[in-house]
């Protein structure tokens, strides 16, 4: 079991807010925890960071010439507790809104209500499906599946890897990560912690890349393709995955080669296995997880389909899209746990009509990692809002002096990817995509390429479980460290750059779209 700032994880991959307080609480470790085997690096990097992100905001506050200096400043603050997990990871982002109303940021309606947004709840939602695939021992059957497919670990690593990647393409990342993320759990849950790392930083990061395949894999494709029509060319949902599934792949066979290098993963290494092998009966409650999670799907793919069938403007297409939102089918499916029927497996003694899902199980569910990723969208929010991603952007833009077609493309899928560590990507993609199509005509350049770079760049942003919802999802397993995620992701933010780039000096040319 592992612990974090109050929040557990089950060798069952399911998270949980700890009945008992926890031993650290960030500013300092005791001899206990350090006895128990703490490391004492982890030790002075949580000291030493907590005193270190007060000073690095005040330098950053003195030397800023933003319009409103307290925001660099109050971002510098939060991301060096994150990285040093000098404080639990929810708390700064509570403290983010705080300083956001203490500096004149924002109004505390603004502040606060950023913890209140739709997409939040699609955490929420799916989180109440995943503690009831634990509880009912539907992860575990189907992590049984995998298992009993898979070779070692290197396998099972791709073939979780592909699973996420190609839900991804069909639905939105965090829904795909939300699925294949308790299964995976359940299929390493006898793994050393490394491998447990690797696979839902794999779960994650393939959901995210498989993002780019389809118009509707993720929002920033929606932003690009707007601002793409603006620029004359309007691209279909296929000639999109002619764009998007090439470079996905190449990205994809990049993942595993970088998580099987940093967690040291080689071929014929075994998976030792927890998961039991003889056959059981199905329950009542796994029963009720299967209907929930079609239905989920279901209405995660409906809007899509409608849409590639009837078209974009017709009445079915434009209805759904503005009332079967992902937050509203996540809840109505984690809502229907509290009524259709349950009863754990083998428990003779659990109550004959019980629910799914009771409340008192539903509490267990990470209420943290939902408050970490509502800082996060306060952040992004206010980085857009001030004008400071602009102003970052123009700034790097003078500072370059790239004036051709691909220095452009280059420099705009630079910006994306390293905003949307910091801020969330649909925000990223809102700044970028239209910008990016001014800088490539101030410059003289081909817009379409540099859209194409800024909108595929948003989509990135490894490094921080603020900088999207998949990540947030797999830092909430407490299976991953920051320090890890930031290494990992760091190194997958370059390759990527490169890929991004690469790609598109190949399939622009071939499809006409300048360069």
């Amino acid at each position: 079991m592992a612990t974090r700032g109050g929040i557990r994880a089950t060798t069952n991959g399911v998270v949980m807010a700890s009945a008992a307080p926890p031993s650290n609480t960030g500013i300092e470790a005791d001899a206990e925890a350090l006895a128990d085997g703490g490391s004492r690096f982890e030790y002075y990097k949580q000291k030493i960071g907590f005193v270190a992100g007060p000073v690095l905001a005040l330098v950053v506050w003195w030397l800023s010439s933003t319009k409103a200096p307290a925001l660099p400043a109050l971002m510098a603050l939060c991301v060096t507790w994150w990285i040093t997990e000098a404080l639990p990871a929810a708390v700064v982002a509570l403290f983010a809104a705080v300083g956001a109303v203490l500096t004149g940021l924002a109004t505390p309606a603004v502040a606060f209500g950023s913890f209140g947004k739709p997409q939040l709840f699609l955490f929420v939602g799916s989180f109440f499906v995943a503690e009831a695939m634990r509880i009912h021992g539907l992860g575990e059957r189907m992590a049984r599946a995998l298992t009993s497919i898979a070779r070692g670990r290197l396998s099972l690593l791709v073939m979780l890897g592909v699973t996420s990647f190609v839900l991804s393409m069909a639905m939105s990342n965090a829904a795909a990560t939300a699925i294949v993320l308790p299964i995976a759990l359940s299929a390493s849950a006898a793994a050393d912690r490394k491998y447990q790392a690797a696979v839902v930083l794999m779960v994650a990061w393939a959901a995210s890349v498989g993002g780019l395949g389809t118009p509707v894999g993720t929002p920033p494709n929606l932003f690009g393709i707007a601002a793409l029509r603006h620029q004359g060319l309007d691209l279909g949902f296929v000639q999109w995955m002619g764009m998007g599934v090439p470079i996905g792949l190449v990205m994809m066979l990049a993942l595993v080669a970088i998580l099987a290098w940093f967690f040291g993963i080689k071929r014929g290494m075994v998976l030792p296995s927890s998961v039991r092998r003889e056959p059981l009966p199905w329950c009542a409650g796994e029963y009720s997880v299967v209907a929930v999670v079609v239905l989920a799907i279901v209405g995660w793919l409906l809007p899509s389909i409608v849409q590639a069938l009837a078209g974009e403007t017709s009445s079915a297409a434009v209805w759904l899209r503005k009332h079967l939102s992902e937050e509203v089918v996540a809840v109505i499916a984690g809502g229907l746990l509290f009524v259709l029927p349950g009863g754990k497996r083998g428990a003779a003694a659990s109550p004959a009509r019980r629910p799914a899902l009771t409340w008192a199980e539903a509490t267990r569910i990470d209420w943290g990692v939902i408050l970490l990723f509502g800082g996060g969208i306060l952040l992004g929010d206010l980085a857009n809002s001030t004008g400071l991603s602009a102003e970052w952007g123009r700034s790097l833009v003078a500072l370059t002096s790239a004036h051709s077609t691909w220095g452009i493309v280059a420099l705009c899928t630079a910006i994306a990817i390293v905003l949307s560590e910091v801020t969330s990507n649909t925000a990223t993609a809102t700044l970028m995509a239209p910008l990016a199509a001014d800088l490539a005509h101030a410059a003289g350049a081909a817009p379409i390429p540099a859209v194409l770079g800024a909108t595929l760049g948003a989509s990135f942003g490894f490094m921080m479980p603020i900088s999207t919802a998949p990540n947030a999802l797999a830092y909430a397993t407490g299976k991953v460290s920051i320090g890890q995620m930031v290494r990992a992701g760091i190194v997958f933010d370059v390759i990527g750059f490169a890929l991004i780039v690469g790609g598109l000096r190949i399939i622009c040319p071939l499809m006409g779209w300048g360069g």
